[in-house]
């Protein structure tokens, strides 16, 4: 007779979105559990909220990354908040004096650039290098761009989609 499964729906649930959320993978979250990565994906196919639970929380973190290099890619302005705090001597209570607020522009990160245009764009900025039986190498036309041409392409895809 099998072993009763341990799996309890609304605690393994809330857990692996949170989990899934955090990049955890099948392993990771299957050694957390204190089960077999097996026993995991068993689970997934028995109980459909467990696999949604841990499909949205990857979705929820996929989108989070995809938006932080979106924003590397083509800068973003970034505020710095300073605060004077003191205590009042009367009372000994914390009191803020001044706040300080900077926006700081974060300028395009070169590789976020190559690496958005490598796998947007269906090869035209390929870094694959293909060898032909005659010795030739093909190479990126991303070999040659400076820097200031890369930031001016990032620029311009900015403009396309209306970010600008």
């Amino acid at each position: 007779m099998p072993q009763p499964s341990a799996y309890n729906e609304q605690y393994h649930k809330d857990w692996a979105w949170s989990l899934s959320l955090k990049g955890a993978t099948d392993d990771e979250m299957a050694e957390a559990f204190g089960i077999s990565v097996r026993t995991l994906h068993r689970w997934k196919k028995q109980y459909p909220e467990l696999k949604e639970a841990i499909d949205h929380g990857k979705s929820v973190a996929d989108a989070k990354v995809k938006r932080s290099l979106y924003e590397r890619a083509v800068g973003y302005d970034a505020k710095d908040v300073k605060q004077v705090i003191s205590t009042d001597k009367a009372t000994g209570r914390q009191v803020v004096e001044k706040t300080e607020v900077t926006t700081k522009h974060i300028a395009p990160d070169t590789m976020a650039i190559m690496y958005w245009l490598n796998n947007r764009s269906k090869g035209e900025f390929s870094q694959r290098q293909e060898i032909t039986l005659g010795g030739a190498v093909k190479t990126s036309p991303m070999e040659k761009l400076t820097e200031d041409e890369l930031r001016a392409l990032a620029r311009m895809d900015g403009e396309q989609d209306g970010e600008e």
